[in-house]
């Protein structure tokens, strides 16, 4: 089974390798949990090994988000023109008639127009909330099922952002709620972040990797850090 490697100190090991292609991956956490920053940190060692990717981004600016990944190291001119990055304003301007149809139809036209041109093999959703408030999903379920059938059809490696409500905890072991209109039964991976309180100031990122379709993995939670690049290691109690 070809893998599409995270490039993530430890999490290729826990994925056997990395993500089996054409993946389906719900990537859920609160604010500050680097949902963003570890799918860019994906797409971006992927393109600079010749794997061409897109990130859409559906609410923050193309500029703030290439300055956001350029601190972590993650330059866009290192990518080899590997790794485009669309913000919803260029996306819309570019899309014909926008008014004429639905959002949604408008934007998976653009995206097979892409994909004809520049070939792209992992591609970045953020966020489905933000797609399901634009696109005015109305029976979410059917619609979130719609969406991940096409998102399979494109024949690439695709994963969705999805925001969870701020949360901190102090309970290491708390099993979370990490969706909210059962994407979880849809998706082929899940991958859960987390803030949890250590000691009386400190806070330690988490990542689990709750589901992965063709993975044996380990579904505890791992300590997610950032230090001249992702890492995840094993929690020590």
């Amino acid at each position: 089974m070809r893998r599409v490697p995270t490039f993530v100190d430890g999490l290729d090991e826990v994925l056997e390798g990395g993500v089996p292609a054409g993946s389906v991956v719900l990537v859920s956490g609160a604010p500050g949990t680097m949902k963003t920053s570890l799918t860019f940190n994906v797409l971006h060692h992927n393109a600079r090994r010749g794997t061409k990717g897109v990130y859409v981004s559906l609410e923050q600016s193309r500029e703030s988000l290439l300055e956001h990944t350029a601190g972590l190291g993650l330059r866009l001119e290192e990518a080899g023109g590997n790794l485009s990055v669309l913000d919803l304003a260029a996306l819309r301007k570019k899309l014909p008639d926008p008014q004429g149809q639905p959002w949604l139809d408008l934007f998976k036209f653009y995206a097979v127009g892409l994909k004809k041109t520049f070939d792209y093999k992992v591609l970045v959703i953020d966020s489905l909330d933000a797609l399901e408030i634009l696109a005015k999903f109305r029976d979410v379920r059917r619609d979130v099922f719609g969406l991940i059938a096409w998102l399979r059809s494109l024949e690439c490696t695709a994963f969705l952002l999805a925001e969870l409500a701020s949360e901190v905890t102090e309970d290491p072991v708390q099993r979370t709620s990490f969706a909210t209109h059962k994407e979880e039964y849809l998706a082929d991976g899940i991958w859960h972040l987390r803030m949890v309180k250590q000691g009386q100031f400190g806070i330690q990122r988490q990542l689990r990797v709750v589901k992965m379709r063709g993975t044996r993995h380990d579904t505890s939670y791992h300590a997610l850090v950032f230090e001249d690049g992702f890492r995840v290691t094993r929690i020590m109690m």
